[in-house]
């Protein structure tokens, strides 16, 4: 049985009563009497801050911890702050219900989302902090691809360590680590392909006989075989082009994440810290880029002061970096869905797009897509038949 642990996922600025923090923890393996003192001091070890608990990796709840958890919940609620798990299995619920003896319990939340989402949504009613409050919604999708890409990463490394007989965690996440990063891109990235993919034959190539693309031509990026290294790169280049285009100092390059379809900023030029680190992550429509993505087709916005495109919140972000009028376009996928969004932005409101300009920015976004289609077929491919060589030779 694995062996009981209580890890920090984060520590987050939140305003609310009496505290201005949030903890995510994440309980796995399985608890026995002895694990009891080890919860309250890793709980008591965080003070005054909200916890919201992922006991998902739990495969076994005591009584003794049970009880921890109705102390750590009364306590919490005696100042206002609920204990929030999250998903508790039936066992452990049901124990929870029959050792409440009167107490306030614990609350339960199905996904660390729904936690954060009623964290949130407390913090939002309380006043104090109030220059927070904007950037808690993108704390908490960060939060949230954290926790799944944790839970991604636990899965693989357990079927590295089966296929390929390697000794613990730490070599799968280490040999995981170094495969992707030779290749440029991000281990979750390279976890999720390999998961998706059928088992390869045990002493044998992955992808034995795989066609090879021919790389598409890119305008922007120069020549076949001149082609940026790497992708940030290329977006950034992207960027640049998309620039030059509509005659903008204003610009960013977003990539929707496959697993939640949050659109992700990976490229910007002129835009001020506060409002990059606002769009980070867009996980709705209050927003141009949102509703382009959730359309498929290009938004227009003459004055970013009075669109309906906006919530109040994204409405102040783009107005305090000087941004009045922008377009969103998106950059086609497979199966014509977008993969993601680049946008120019302007400081005067009413800014005039010729017809030119947009035919240009069409281009340019179909020839993105087409780049990316290749990019991603080629390069994690390659990285998964990488990973399996490496791990074959041990």
């Amino acid at each position: 049985m694995q062996q009981f642990s209580c890890e920090t996922l984060a520590d987050l600025a939140v305003p609310g009563p009496a505290t201005g923090r949030l903890v995510i923890l994440a309980l796995s393996g399985a608890t026995d009497a002895a694990t009891g003192p080890v919860l309250a001091a890793a709980f008591a070890a965080h003070g005054s801050a909200q916890l919201v608990v992922d006991v998902s990796g739990l495969h076994r709840l005591d009584p003794a911890c049970a009880e921890v958890l109705h102390l750590c919940a009364a306590a919490a609620a005696a100042h206002g702050r609920p204990l929030r798990l999250v998903a508790c299995s039936p066992a452990a619920a049901a124990l929870l219900a029959r050792t409440r003896a009167g107490r306030a319990p614990p609350e339960l939340y199905r996904s660390v989302a729904d936690a954060l989402a009623a964290a949130l949504a407390v913090a939002a009613t309380v006043p104090g902090p109030a220059a927070a409050v904007p950037y808690l919604r993108t704390d908490a999708v960060e939060l949230r691809h954290a926790v799944r890409a944790q839970a991604l990463t636990g899965r693989v490394q357990g079927m590295l360590m089966e296929r390929y007989g390697l000794r613990d965690a730490d070599t799968a996440d280490a040999l995981l680590d170094a495969v992707a990063r030779r290749h440029g891109i991000r281990p979750v990235h390279l976890a999720s392909a390999f998961v998706r993919q059928t088992p390869p034959r045990p002493g044998h190539v992955w992808f034995p006989g795989r066609p090879r693309p021919a790389e598409p031509a890119v305008g922007f990026a120069g020549p076949p075989g001149h082609r940026p290294p790497s992708l940030s790169v290329f977006l950034d280049a992207l960027r640049d082009a998309v620039c030059a285009i509509t005659h903008a100092d204003m610009a960013d390059v977003q990539l929707i994440d496959d697993s939640d379809h949050t659109l992700r900023l990976e490229s910007h030029r002129g835009l001020p810290a506060d409002f990059v680190r606002f769009f980070a992550v867009v996980d709705d429509v209050c927003s141009a880029c949102g509703q382009a993505a959730r359309k498929g087709e290009r938004v227009v916005v003459d004055d970013v002061a009075t669109a309906p495109e906006y919530d109040e919140p994204s409405r102040a972000a783009m107005l305090a970096a000087h941004s009045r009028s922008l377009q969103c376009t998106p950059i086609p996928g497979p199966g014509d869905r977008p993969q993601g969004m680049f946008s120019t932005l302007h400081t005067r409101p009413g800014h005039a797009y010729t017809e030119a300009e947009f035919g240009a920015l069409d281009k340019a976004a179909r020839e993105a897509g087409a780049w990316l289609d290749w990019y991603r077929a080629t390069t994690l491919t390659d990285a998964l038949e990488d990973l399996h060589r490496t791990a074959q030779l041990g």
